[in-house]
């Protein structure tokens, strides 16, 4: 599992597994990514979901994984300095599988909630997904 990025270093991010196998994401907000209020930017949380979803579903396939639609539900953005996310696999039909998950902040309420629909990729396949 790539745990790793530029990105995740940038905004804060970790991902690991946990003790069961699956993943999480963690945020440690940074002041230089809050807005000018002071809350978190819905796209940290839709970043968040993005990357937990298609990891849960890349590390139970052991594939690459690639979003085809993403739909979010915020529910606060007042920046509470961590969060977390995980996610699960909901239906799987072929290539297409789709996955939810949660944003909690530190006293475990959830903030932001998503449900994604992902490709899986071929085994063999180009920077843009392309079967090759």
């Amino acid at each position: 599992m790539r745990d790793y990025s530029s990105f995740f270093e940038h905004v804060g991010f970790h991902k690991y597994l946990d003790k069961n196998g699956c993943v999480i994401l963690n945020l440690k907000v940074k002041p230089e990514v809050v807005s000018e209020e002071g809350t978190v930017p819905s796209g940290l949380f839709s970043s968040m979901l993005d990357i937990v979803i298609g990891s849960t579903i890349g590390e139970t396939l052991q594939l690459l994984t690639s979003t085809v639609n993403l739909n979010m539900n915020y529910f606060d953005f007042t920046n509470s300095g961590s969060y977390s996310a995980h996610a699960s696999i909901i239906n799987r039909s072929g290539k297409v599988i789709v996955g939810e998950g949660m944003v909690l902040n530190g006293e475990e309420k959830v903030v932001a909630k998503g449900i994604g629909t992902f490709k899986v990729l071929s085994r063999h396949s180009d920077e843009k997904g392309r079967t090759v």
